[in-house]
This record gives structure tokens, C-alpha cells and sequence, in this order.
């Protein structure tokens, strides 16, 4: 059985997931709460996209870093259609860059808004859902919530963070009717490895100790990606997720990749996985040999 007409909140909806997100979940009927930074630039080529279901979106600005944005947004989808059921928490960023050369902003940044930001988002629609005895939030992590690797260390960790977050959340609102999931998506050929893919400043600057070996990590990692299917399977995800009347589970991953790497990665002894890493063809195999052979 699936809910039909939902109202669904979506951080982030100017592009990648969330835009990919919106469009699939208006062309089954729901309607949405498309929230992103700039409206006024971003906005019009959304609706425009959804083409004749324009009209279920209502399109308003929200930053995530911004308590107050965000308050305003969820009041306003609140007096809009009465309601949130269900948020895709969705907005945040990757950050790229050796550990030991992050600085103390960016560090706080990537946290900000990429923990903060989801928290401040459950903390803003959760009076309403606890309210009416339902609801459904949907945080999103990554494979990188589940695995770290080389070059990704800080995005990593702000994943692992969501992930214990959202087991505690998770188990804080059951009993107000409140259902908690954590999508992992894998790698998709999106906005992500491009125009919201934050490069650290000392390897912008070419400063980095590795610069070498980072910058041919980086171009693997976006071949990588380039090769990979786009955002519509997220969105088909995140929209039979809404649309689902069966108890949501702990995680779901999203990919082929996704599914793979978890396994394989809880199949392996630590320095088992090293190894297979260093075997891999994608950023984190082009990383660990091209270390090796600077030795």
C-alpha cells in the first residue's frame, strides 16, 4: 500500500537530488516544500522543469546554517498545507582536501552544515509531526557514512555523524509515530563531484603537500563519476519512501555501488580492506598506488 497526496519538505531542491527529488515526487501526486539558498535564481528553472505539476511546488528560500531560515521555511510549508509528513533532509556538500591540511573553518563549515543543518531541520518540523502522531524523515548520509576513504576524510566524517544522529533520533520518536531512515546513495554522475564539490584552500592554491597525487585522485574521482547513472534513482528512492505504509528500516542504501561496498566492506578485516582498496580502479586505488610508488 503507498500514502498518496503527501506533503514533503525537501532541503537543498535547486539541483542534484533535491531537484531530481522534487520533480518525481510531484509527478506522483504529492506536493512540495522545495527549499534552497537562492529562489529567486534557482526557482524558476525548477518549476520549470516540472512542467504542468508546477503547481504542487511551492518554492522558498532556506540555509540550513541559518536557524532562523530554516524555522521560516518549515512555518511557512506549515501554513501553506497544514502539514509536513515527511523531510528529505537532503541539503549539504563534499569536501575534498587532505586531513592534516583542513583548516579550522572549513572543518566547522562541512559540520555546520552538513550535521547542524539536518539537525536544525528535524528540530523545526518535529512539534508538528509529534503533533499528529506521523511522520517521516529521511536524512541523508552516503556510502562515505558507511566507508571512508583518502582525500574525503572530513565529508566522511560529517557522514558518520549523521548516521549515529539519526540511530538516536530514530529510536527518541518511534513512539510518537515519527519514522527516521538514513539513505545512503552511492556515486552519481550529479551536481555533487562538480559545482557543490568544495575543494580545501591549500589544494585550491596548489599548497598541498601531495598535490600531485591529490589532483590525480580528484580527476579519476570525476571520471568516476561522469560514468555513473544520474540523480533519478535517488529521487525514485526518496519518493517510494514517502509513498511507503510498511515501517521504514535503519538504512537504505541507494546504488549498485552502495550495496556492494557495504557488503564487501563488512565482509573484510580492516587491513583486508586496505588492500582491496589499493586494488580499486577508482579514486581511492588511483590515491593509495600513486603514495606507494612516491615512496
Amino acid at each position: 500500500m503507498v500514502l498518496q497526496d503527501q506533503v514533503v519538505f525537501v532541503t537543498g531542491a535547486s539541483r542534484g537530488f533535491g531537484e531530481a527529488a522534487t520533480l518525481e515526487l510531484v509527478q506522483r501526486g504529492h506536493r512540495v516544500v522545495a527549499t534552497m539558498r537562492n529562489p529567486d535564481r534557482d526557482g524558476p528553472a525548477l518549476l520549470a522543469g516540472a512542467g504542468a505539476h508546477s503547481d504542487r511546488i511551492t518554492v522558498t528560500s532556506c540555509d540550513v546554517t541559518d536557524r532562523a531560515s530554516v524555522d521560516a521555511a518549515v512555518a511557512l510549508a506549515e501554513r501553506t498545507y497544514g502539514r509536513v509528513d515527511a523531510v528529505f533532509n537532503n541539503a549539504g556538500y563534499g569536501l575534498y582536501g587532505p586531513v592534516e591540511e583542513l583548516q579550522d573553518e572549513e572543518v566547522l563549515r562541512e559540520f555546520d552544515t552538513n550535521v547542524v543543518g539536518q539537525i536544525r531541520v528535524v528540530r523545526a518540523v518535529l512539534p508538528g509531526m509529534r503533533a499528529r502522531g506521523s511522520g517521516k524523515i529521511v536524512n541523508v548520509s552516503s556510502l562515505a557514512g558507511r566507508i571512508s576513504g583518502p582525500l574525503l576524510g572530513l565529508y566522511a566524517a560529517s557522514k558518520h555523524a549523521v548516521e549515529a544522529m539519526s540511530e538516536a533520533l530514530r529510536l527518541e520518536v518511534a513512539a510518537a509515530g515519527v519514522q527516521v531512515t538514513i539513505m545512503e546513495p552511492g556515486m552519481f554522475a550529479s551536481d555533487w563531484q562538480t559545482t557543490s564539490l568544495d575543494v580545501t584552500q591549500v589544494v585550491r592554491e596548489g599548497r598541498s603537500r601531495m598535490q600531485p597525487v591529490v589532483d590525480k585522485a580528484l580527476a579519476a574521482f570525476r571520471e568516476r563519476a561522469a560514468s555513473r547513472p544520474g540523480s533519478r534513482a535517488v529521487a525514485v528512492a526518496l519518493a517510494d519512501i514517502v509513498e511507503l505504509e510498511q515501517p521504514l528500516p535503519t538504512r537504505w542504501p541507494v546504488g549498485d555501488d552502495a550495496q556492494q561496498m557495504i557488503a564487501l566492506r563488512a565482509s573484510l578485516t580492516d587491513a583486508q580492506w586496505e588492500e582491496a582498496m589499493r586494488r580499486n580502479d577508482g579514486y581511492r586505488g588511483v590515491f593509495l598506488r600513486a603514495v606507494d610508488e612516491a615512496r
